[in-house]
């Protein structure tokens, strides 16, 4: 009898160290990709210490492209060099995609997945980060870990000094055409909401 209360009481505990465990392997396996990201809000007080984002998929353009609900990662990892859109979980030219990121409709974004990003960044770092933010010369990139079924999760943020190109565009003025060929990690000038 004694036996069976302690088994009792042990096995909800072994149940719940076993899920941890399940979550804790799930979290840290896939694929790291560097992301370049544009539109920051560094804390939101009503929804705690987190660094809000909007992705800039390199490649990826909306009006061109249409609403996300797939994309194809396409480069060396951690370096992304393209995403296309995915259609039925497919490249648009019927090819198989052998690095998807998916919209999770059960997420916090949900059909916003790939457009807006959210990163927990803590109480000891967040000063640090706004100061960085606020500086137009950095480009911000988030790391993202792919998995392979397609579902993804923001790690990690850095900062690079803007290249001169992203220095140039920055600086033009609006409507003007790139001044150089397409950056994977450039592009559009950092923008602080």
């Amino acid at each position: 009898m004694r036996y069976a209360r302690l088994a009792a009481a042990a096995l909800p505990l072994l149940g719940l160290g076993a899920l941890w465990a399940i979550g804790d392997r799930t979290y840290n396996s896939g694929t790291e990709w560097e992301v370049p990201i544009q539109g920051y809000d560094p804390r939101d007080y009503l929804r705690g210490h987190y660094v809000e984002f909007s992705y800039d998929w390199p490649g990826y353009d909306e009006a061109r492209d249409g609403a996300l609900t797939g994309l194809c990662l396409a480069g060396e990892p951690p370096r992304l060099h393209e995403a296309t859109r995915l259609v039925e979980g497919r490249l648009v030219e019927g090819q198989p995609c052998p690095h998807p990121v998916r919209v999770d409709e059960a997420g916090v974004y949900r059909m916003n997945g790939l457009v807006t990003g959210r990163l927990y960044i803590g109480q000891a770092r967040a000063a640090q980060l706004q100061e960085q933010l606020r500086n137009r010369d950095q480009r911000g990139i988030v790391t993202i870990r792919q998995r392979g079924d397609g579902s993804f999760t923001p790690v990690a943020i850095r900062f690079r000094p803007l290249t001169p190109a992203e220095i140039a565009e920055r600086d033009a003025p609006a409507g003007a055409a790139p001044l150089s060929p397409f950056d994977p990690l450039g592009a559009p000038a950092v923008m602080e909401k």
